[in-house]
């Protein structure tokens, strides 16, 4: 099996301060509101500009795909160019969603997997619980479809060496049970839960959510900022190291460096900073 690697959260800011999810695992992101999917889509919108495969499967069917273009657009890419790589299935009944994720699985594990498999980073199941909640399954029949299908989803992790993102909303109507959300987690490596802030203070009028990785028991605030624009997390970052680049070992004597002055006022000196 080929070495994983480490997945952008699709936002540097959060880069910063999360460990990136690997590949060969499964994550769970849980939300409080369908347009909190925004660091999902940042995800899925840097893979696809790196000219990667990605897969989802709509088992809400509610996935609309058009809040992606702007964010490729801004990439650079074109429509065309971006969404040849995105490859969407939609299962109507929890039978269905089940077939198409068996049908990956199938695809993952054979002697020559198609191109979009071996290239792919990231597999998407959207709103999984919703489809095996269906009312015209039997409950036990219900439970039972869902843990084989997210069984299938780690061994598609596996087998493909991807990184498998199932999605809930914990607004469901009726409500997801305890034991649902148990069996979800049973099957994920990791969870990040996005909520909003309760914060009162505003941050010029951008949505402000807070972001809680469950390995680690770690949270942060974070803000979607307009392509282009740097967080102070991001700033602060760059110019640590910038500085470390600048900075010499200390047991190097050079003869830029006055008497006295310390190596980073040399430095900043010797740049023109």
């Amino acid at each position: 099996m080929p070495p994983t690697t480490s997945i952008s959260w699709g936002d540097p800011a959060i880069d910063l301060a999360l460990p990136k999810p690997k590949t060969a695992t499964v994550l769970l992101i849980e939300q409080n509101r369908k347009e909190f999917q925004d660091v999902l889509l940042g995800m899925i919108a840097k893979d696809l500009s790196e000219s990667r495969p990605v897969h989802w499967i709509d088992g809400g069917m509610a996935f609309d795909p058009s809040p992606i273009l702007p964010l490729l657009r801004m990439r650079g890419y074109t429509r065309r160019e971006a969404l040849g790589n995105f490859h969407i299935c939609r299962g109507f009944t929890a039978h269905q969603t089940a077939s198409i994720v068996q049908r990956l699985a199938d695809e993952a594990k054979s002697n020559d997997p198609p191109n979009r498999i071996i290239e792919g980073r990231i597999i998407v199941v959207s709103q999984i619980p919703r489809m095996f909640m269906d009312t015209q399954l039997k409950k036990p029949e219900g439970r039972s479809l869902l843990k084989a299908t997210l069984q299938r989803c780690r061994d598609i992790s596996k087998d493909s060496n991807s990184l498998v993102i199932l999605t809930s909303s914990r607004n469901l109507s009726p409500p997801l049970s305890k034991d649902l959300r148990n069996i979800l987690r049973q099957f994920t490596d990791d969870v990040l839960r996005i909520g909003e802030n309760s914060s009162k203070t505003r941050n010029r009028g951008l949505t402000r959510k807070k972001l809680h990785l469950q390995s680690l028991d770690r949270e942060m605030i974070w803000s979607h900022l307009p392509f282009g624009q740097t967080s102070l997390l991001e700033f602060r970052h760059i110019q640590r190291s910038r500085l470390d680049c600048l900075i010499e070992p200390e047991t190097t004597v050079s003869s830029f460096q006055p008497k006295g002055d310390s190596i980073e006022v040399a430095a900043r000196t010797a740049s023109g900073v």
